[in-house]
C-alpha cells in the first residue's frame, strides 16, 4: 500500500473514535434537544458505552430525564 492511500485511511479512521467523555458530553447535549432522533442516538450511546446513572448526573443530566430512561441505565 502507497504511502497516500495509508494516509487517506488514517484520516478517515482516527475522526470516528469517541472517548467514552466525549460520549457524556454527546449524550448531555443530546438529551437536552426535545426531537425524538437526537434522543435516540442519546440511548444508543448510553447503551454502545454503558454509561451509568451516576456518571450521567455528575454529567449534569437533569433528575427527570435519568429517571425517564430508567430501563435502560445501570
Amino acid at each position: 500500500m502507497g504511502k497516500a492511500k495509508k494516509r487517506i485511511l488514517h484520516k478517515t479512521n482516527s475522526s470516528l473514535y469517541m472517548t467514552r467523555e466525549g460520549a457524556l458530553s454527546e449524550v448531555f447535549s443530546m438529551i437536552k434537544k426535545p426531537q425524538k432522533q437526537a434522543r435516540v442516538q442519546a440511548l444508543d450511546l448510553i447503551t454502545l458505552f454503558g454509561l451509568s446513572a451516576e456518571e450521567l448526573s455528575e454529567a449534569g443530566v437533569p433528575y427527570e430525564n435519568l429517571k425517564a430512561l430508567e430501563s435502560l441505565i445501570e
